[in-house]
């Protein structure tokens, strides 16, 4: 069997996968009372809509069913995009001073005025797939909008690459740690990489010269200062790029390595440069042969991170998605058929262990023996249809093409 012959067998899984679990999974977390989709889902689907909701979520979902809408033209998939963007562009957005909360709880309240960048990057993200899904103007708007302030006030332009946080005015940046599990810093690989995803699909919205050279920009940062070794990126980072922890991120690799791939592609195509092209494409192949690698000494699938000499064996739901992707992409850029060996043994330890079969969805986290984390939500702030559903969808893609 040849290496599109194994593809298309993978592709066709995957498909099957998102049409009939992952999608319909994720209509019925919809709050029809209070607006956009349950702040919460418990591990056995059980709805919490009194918990807050989140730019990140709704932004998530909005992606996904928008992108859902272009793959395969069903009416639910477009009324949950417009769903999210309802409860995205009311309660969640910042009327007066722009941009979009990061949080907000039942009565609308904003857990928290600043504004965090991976929020606003988000909310580019989906907003531009959801005017390429809609034609809707009012989202490109509100996406150009969110964009000039992030150039504005959240881009470094003298070190280059984008902080953290800023505050609800858009007035000054500041240093903020993403989350409860991460540390307090000027800059941060995670927001970086996903403001790369976000200018990614506004340039693809757009094709304007302003946000193509955001994204240059952007892109030379991770080349000098982000990648810090062949393989792997720094995570935390003072505001000069110096690196703060030892920190590998085995997921972030994998991901970087096919958005960093996808967004020297873009600007391949709008200024051909083939010398160029093809360091860089030698470059992201380098970590996605570090991400193989430790996929093969893992038995076939990506813990989560080393740290301090400790590695954390995990098996999150997220990173078993990226790696999927990662690894169709190592191939598309290699022709070396371990990589697609590589991402049909992540689908199988998925499929075997991850999907859950009585509840639905992807367990948030399995040991490495396949023992689900049941403590876990499947659904909320952090965990929604994209993560998953955007690796089936990438997939098909490349098949396809």
């Amino acid at each position: 069997m040849n290496a599109h012959e194994r593809l298309n067998i993978l592709a066709a899984s995957l498909d099957r996968h998102l049409r009939e679990d992952i999608l319909p999974y994720w209509f019925q977390t919809m709050d029809h009372v209070g607006g956009g989709f349950a702040g919460n889902v418990a591990d056995d689907g059980t709805l919490e809509l009194a918990a807050p909701k989140g730019v990140v979520m709704h932004s998530r979902h909005l992606w996904a069913s928008s992108r859902a809408w272009q793959e395969r033209r069903n009416p639910l998939d477009l009324a949950a995009a417009r769903h999210a963007f309802r409860f995205l562009t009311g309660a969640l957005y910042d009327r007066t001073g722009k941009g979009f909360w990061w949080t907000v709880d039942s009565e609308g309240k904003p857990g928290i005025e600043n504004k965090v960048l991976y929020g606003q990057a988000f909310a580019i993200y989906g907003l531009s797939q959801y005017y390429r899904a809609s034609g809707d103007s009012t989202a490109l708007s509100l996406a150009l909008e969110t964009f000039d302030l992030l150039e504005g006030v959240g881009r470094d332009r003298e070190f280059g690459g984008y902080y953290e946080a800023v505050d609800r005015s858009w007035t000054a940046p500041l240093v903020q740690a993403l989350s409860d599990v991460d540390i307090p810093c000027s800059k941060s690989m995670n927001t970086n990489l996903h403001v790369l995803e976000a200018l990614s699909a506004l340039f693809v919205a757009t094709g304007l010269p302003r946000v193509r050279e955001a994204l240059e920009s952007l892109l030379a940062a991770f080349e000098r200062h982000i990648l810090v070794t062949p393989e792997h990126l720094g995570l935390y980072f003072d505001r000069d790029w110096r690196v703060l922890t030892d920190h590998v991120s085995y997921g972030h690799d994998v991901e970087a390595s096919w958005l960093l791939t996808e967004a020297a592609g873009l600007l391949a195509a709008a200024e051909p440069d083939p010398k160029v092209s093809k360091a860089r494409k030698e470059r992201y192949a380098a970590v996605a042969r570090g991400s193989l690698r430790v996929i093969k000494e893992s038995g076939g699938s990506l813990p989560n991170e080393l740290h301090s000499g400790h590695l954390d064996t995990g098996r999150i739901w997220w990173v078993q998605a990226e790696a999927l992707v990662g690894m169709v992409n190592g191939w598309e850029l290699t022709g070396d058929e371990a990589f697609l060996t590589a991402a049909e043994s992540v689908w199988s330890f998925v499929d075997r262990f991850v999907v859950d079969r009585l509840q639905g969805e992807w367990f948030w986290q399995v040991d490495a023996q396949g023992r689900p984390d049941r403590n876990r939500p499947k659904g909320g702030l952090w965990k929604t249809s994209y993560h998953n559903g955007r690796a089936c969808m990438e997939v098909i893609l490349r098949a396809r093409r």
